[in-house]
């Protein structure tokens, strides 16, 4: 008798190895009872810490071919912490680049201050974006000097936010960052990890991709909470819905790979929601397969690009989630830093959006170039800020760029793809996730 229970624990011990599971895959034993979730979400903060530089021609050099206002970033960063404090959200919810380009002085002093967020009782949890993980551009600057500064590992991402999702997981992927946690004891949140950190070369890679292995974790794990009905809120860094017509031929690495079949299979599997970043948008759009078949992707913009913005959202017991939408309109040391935050993004995008349509495939002329970048520029800003309008005169720019046809034309209708924004509204409703519907606030 003793030896048949001694094998059953070893028979026990060995499933649970092999499992594809993780220790801490075990059911949350004290979960919090169904209520209301109070949530906030901001996202690609980007945080560059001052010692690292913020002046000389070195860093001025990297600016010029950013839009983000990176100098700015730990200010920025550290004001929306202190408003978040004081909110009434008790989870927080990052959906990846968390960090400039990966420097582990930049992980850790994010997460210094996730712990700072922590300690008022609120629950921060984080994923990776495509920035923050065995990224080669981590980089310091002093004076005319780039020099190359540590990176981190995935593991060591992991550690360094374990507190933020990883170590409280219910189950965590053995392929990738991603993990489960329980908001409640009938809600999930599904954070998952799309980023490509194990194939970057000289440059990080922007798109993002889920591992056969991976997304069989994610299949699995859905079912599982399907059977059990318990439901689902998910966070990914890429996209996993289309935000507008074209996004997928001219931004395909701002998509999850294979976006459409894998948001539908998700979809099917009660997926309703998901919370995203990376393209710096404040953009809200709704997948439907079928009446009961749908999903949200809630992308939020950075918060190093105007409009500098972040959500507060609660989700609630009926299956409803209600959207609001702040800005940082104020920041210590700059008399107008929405109007700063604006100019920064235009001037920036401006000098980009030149050099892009000067270069092949475009291959416009100078003078060309001058005369679209305007349009371009207003299409981007306008799909920054979400609930995108077109005024008169930009239409009428945007109609004769599409009259020249060839290059110009594409370009021309790129924009006014941008300007025409799928709905739902972007910045402040409601999301019925049982029905589907949308209704203002």
């Amino acid at each position: 008798m003793k030896k048949t229970f001694l094998l059953f624990l070893m028979i026990a011990a060995m499933l649970q190895l092999f499992s594809g599971c993780k220790k801490n895959d075990v059911e949350n034993s004290d979960p919090t009872p169904p209520t209301d979730l109070k949530m906030a979400v901001f996202s690609d903060p980007h945080y560059h810490d001052p010692s690292l530089g913020i002046s000389g021609l070195a860093f001025k050099a990297y600016l010029l071919q950013d839009r983000k206002m990176i100098a700015q970033s730990k200010q920025i960063i550290e004001s929306v912490i202190l408003t978040l404090k004081s909110s009434n959200a008790s989870i927080i919810l990052v959906p990846g680049d968390l960090t400039k380009d990966g420097e582990k002085t930049n992980h850790e002093k994010m997460a210094a201050l996730f712990v700072q967020l922590e300690s008022t009782g609120k629950k921060v949890f984080v994923i990776p974006g495509n920035h923050d993980i065995n990224n080669p551009q981590s980089y310091s600057y002093s004076g005319s000097t780039t020099t190359p500064v540590q990176t981190v590992t995935p593991e060591e991402f992991a550690t360094i936010y374990g507190q933020f999702g990883f170590n409280e997981a219910l189950y965590r992927d053995n392929n990738s960052l991603s993990y489960i946690v329980a908001l409640n004891s009938n809600t999930w949140l599904l954070a998952m990890d799309a980023c490509r950190y194990k194939e970057n070369t000289t440059t990080s890679i922007t798109g993002g991709k889920f591992s056969d292995a991976t997304y069989q974790w994610i299949i699995d794990k859905l079912t599982e909470a399907k059977n059990k009905n318990i439901k689902v809120l998910g966070m990914v860094h890429h996209g996993l819905v289309e935000h507008y017509t074209g996004q997928s031929t001219m931004f395909a690495e701002y998509l999850l790979d294979d976006w459409q079949n894998k948001s539908t299979e998700m979809a099917s599997l009660g997926l309703k929601a998901v919370f995203t970043g990376h393209f710096h948008a404040q953009d809200i759009v709704r997948k439907e397969v079928n009446s009961s078949t749908f999903m949200f992707d809630i992308e939020t913009g950075s918060l190093v690009t105007w409009p500098v913005p972040y959500r507060t959202i609660t989700y609630t017991t009926t299956n409803k989630l209600t959207i609001h939408t702040s800005h940082v309109t104020t920041l210590s040391g700059y008399p107008d830093f929405e109007e700063f935050s604006r100019n920064y993004l235009q001037q920036g995008m401006d000098t980009l959006t030149k050099l892009q349509l000067m270069s092949p495939p475009y291959s416009l002329t100078y003078q060309e170039a001058q005369m679209v970048a305007p349009l371009v520029v207003a299409g981007f800003m306008a799909h920054y800020h979400g609930d995108e309008a077109i005024d008169l005169q930009t239409q009428a720019g945007v109609n004769q760029l599409i009259g020249l046809g060839g290059m110009a034309g594409m370009v021309g209708m790129s924009v006014q793809a941008m300007f025409a924004d799928p709905n739902p509204a972007d910045q402040n409703i409601e999301i019925n996730l049982s029905s589907g519907t949308v209704s203002p606030l």
